[in-house]
């Protein structure tokens, strides 16, 4: 399921056939073309007078859907979003109860953080229903941290299952410092998104230094994941045979 592990992109294709199956069965669709049907069987209206309301009729759903494509997709994109999200927590939730299995009470705990703040984060920035590229930007790298904590916290009880030497506390302070940036970026939101925002100017400008703290973050969460698997597979390799010498 990790397929999901990033809500964006949507998955734009799958947004319009589901529209285009509302437009189908919606009466604003088929009930205007019942007369000219009627017209034409009941009624004996010629077959090129029939074909020509029958056209001019269809041009007018036509233009009637065009003007409402956003009112039909948007809500549409609002459930992706949703249903994704959910199934985001269900996974970093089923994560934080394998921890706790493992007797790891202080992982679980960190990682239980980062969820909640996660659904913090998504609440602030879809409470309006606008998706701007910023909130799709953050969201992305938000879901990118808590997925690669996750990670790095299954890496590290990996590793020590396995007796692979592994500096704990260095991988916590990481962990630590992702998720003090993560509130960070969770109270400058409050102001920006809140009642009582900045200027416009102020809040691009801030809400890009969020930006680009988050993806810091989530960079070095990349990097220390990456690493920890390195280091395992180098560790756990074979040696190859020493030749000795005739």
């Amino acid at each position: 399921m990790d397929n999901v592990r990033s809500t964006f992109p949507l998955d734009e294709a799958a947004i319009k056939r589901q529209a285009l199956r509302q437009i189908l069965t919606d009466p604003i669709t088929w009930v205007p073309l019942v007369p000219v049907v009627a017209a034409y069987t009941i009624f004996g209206v010629p077959a090129l007078l029939a074909l020509v309301l029958w056209a001019l009729v269809l041009g007018g759903i036509a233009a009637y859907w065009r003007r409402n494509w956003a009112s039909l997709t948007d809500p549409l994109r609002r459930q992706a979003v949703t249903a994704n999200n959910r199934a985001q927590d269900a996974i970093l939730q089923a994560a934080v109860d394998e921890l706790r299995a493992a007797r790891e009470g202080s992982l679980a705990q960190k990682l239980a953080q980062f969820l909640g703040v996660k659904g913090q984060v998504e609440a602030r920035l879809h409470e309006d229903g606008h998706l701007s590229p910023q909130k799709i930007q953050l969201e992305h790298l938000v879901d990118s941290l808590c997925f690669g904590v996750r990670d790095q916290l299954q890496a590290l009880l990996a590793r020590e299952s396995k007796g692979v030497p592994i500096d704990r506390p260095a991988v916590l302070r990481q962990v630590d410092e992702a998720f003090q940036t993560l509130q960070a970026a969770v109270a400058e939101l409050d102001a920006i998104l809140g009642p009582t925002a900045a200027p416009e100017g102020a809040a691009s400008t801030s809400l890009e230094e969020i930006t680009r703290r988050l993806r810091e973050e989530t960079d070095i969460a990349r990097r220390v994941q990456a690493r920890l698997r390195a280091q395992e597979t180098a560790e756990l390799a074979p040696e190859p045979p020493h030749l000795e010498s005739p």
